[in-house]
């Protein structure tokens, strides 16, 4: 695929405080035989000004001359940009696009002709790591909330004590051991605290023992091979798990939920009279709260709300973007894999670690399951 030029777009949701290309990696896009353009105060909330990127051998360019000249397009979010007026076929948009959360913005590339790229999307291949950016967020978010909750908590998360002895330690249960799950078991070890961890997948459980996890094992829930096996048990030992998720969540003081389903639908596995129940003064973080809800019954993205007894319950929504200084630095990467795999093939089909990524190509939405909800909603309104 022919690039010559890559943009580097500031963001605009409120909060968002990372970018996609940080200015140390530029000479390495520049290498690629790559001019980048990078829009004034991209990097500001990440602690890059525009003199970095300047230093780096970037070209600092106005939002419309971005849009205009780059052949491919870098941010953290879905732009706020029209389609029709401000991208132009063939361009290449690249971002964490969540595409079920915008099928009829999705709808509008595919129209265009824009190649949009899910920096969340790729495959589960040891090819597809280093563009895996879903997986590289993940890992900061489990950090930060470890951390968030670190400082609700009422009281040290660290064994503390006097001469007299050691007071009883904080216990950390974290449900689900994918890359936000590891990342906050590992965090949570580091600072002491014994940590148990619901995860019934075989390879993500012997990563969880590594960690020094104790792995716990609930009534009805069987052990999963991989991803598949763990959806379908999610679906039909449903009961088993909220059953058994009420039972061990009550002898914890922090409790970290990273478990969705394969549409991105969090499961409701912790209801609110279990959350009730909890030590008064505990925390619970819920990684994958959004838009579709999240483990904790009732919780809301971005919002810190008490339960019961003083129980602190905390939908994580964009933590990674509360460290925005190593999560730029690690998406960057992301994208730097990208570019290089670009510019050797470009996007395709036929492509085992792009093709998984590729939500709208050649005039098409690619990404089945936002196609699939694309076909739902024309059916509904009687459109042929």
């Amino acid at each position: 695929m022919a690039i010559t030029a890559v943009g580097v777009l500031r963001e605009t949701v409120p909060g968002e405080r990372r970018v996609a290309l940080v200015p140390d990696l530029v000479p390495a896009v520049r290498r690629l035989g790559v001019t980048v353009l990078a829009e004034p105060g991209a990097g500001l909330l990440a602690g890059h000004h525009d003199d970095d990127y300047q230093a780096a051998g970037a070209v600092l360019a106005g939002r419309d001359e971005v849009l205009r000249r780059a052949d491919v397009l870098l941010g953290i979010r879905p732009p706020s940009t029209d389609p029709v007026r401000e991208l132009r076929p063939g361009q290449v948009l690249a971002a964490l696009l969540r595409p079920q959360r915008i099928p009829f913005l999705v709808r509008q590339w595919a129209d265009r002709g824009v190649t949009a790229i899910g920096l969340d999307l790729a495959p589960d291949l040891p090819a597809g790591y280093p563009l895996d950016a879903g997986a590289s967020q993940a890992r900061v978010a489990g950090y930060r909330a470890v951390l968030l909750a670190a400082e609700r908590l009422d009281r040290c998360l660290p064994p503390w004590g006097t001469t007299d002895g050691l007071f009883d330690p904080l216990r950390v249960l974290v449900v689900g051991a994918g890359h936000a799950g590891l990342q906050a078991i590992d965090t949570a070890c580091r600072l002491g605290a014994p940590v148990g961890a619901v995860e019934p997948r075989h390879r993500e459980r012997a990563a969880a023992a590594a960690l020094g996890a104790d792995l716990l094992c609930l009534s009805g829930v069987h052990q999963a091979v991989d991803d598949r096996e763990l959806w379908q048990s999610l679906d039909r030992d449903r009961a088993a798990w909220v059953a058994g998720l009420a039972e061990a969540s009550v002898r914890y003081d922090l409790v970290v939920t990273a478990l969705t389903g394969p549409d991105g639908t969090p499961p409701v596995l912790l209801r609110t009279a279990t959350v009730a129940r909890l030590r008064p003064g505990s925390v619970l973080v819920d990684l994958v709260a959004g838009p579709e809800g999240g483990n904790v019954e009732g919780v809301l993205p971005d919002t810190t709300t008490l339960v019961g007894d003083g129980i602190t319950v905390i939908g994580a929504g964009e933590l990674a973007a509360q460290v925005p200084g190593t999560a730029s630095r690690a998406y960057s990467h992301n994208v730097l894999a990208l570019l290089e795999r670009l510019l050797r093939g470009g996007p395709g089909t036929e492509d085992p670690v792009l093709a998984p990524m590729l939500v709208t190509d050649r005039g098409a939405v690619r990404h089945e399951p936002t196609s699939r909800l694309l076909m739902e909603a024309t059916a509904v309104a009687g459109l042929p």
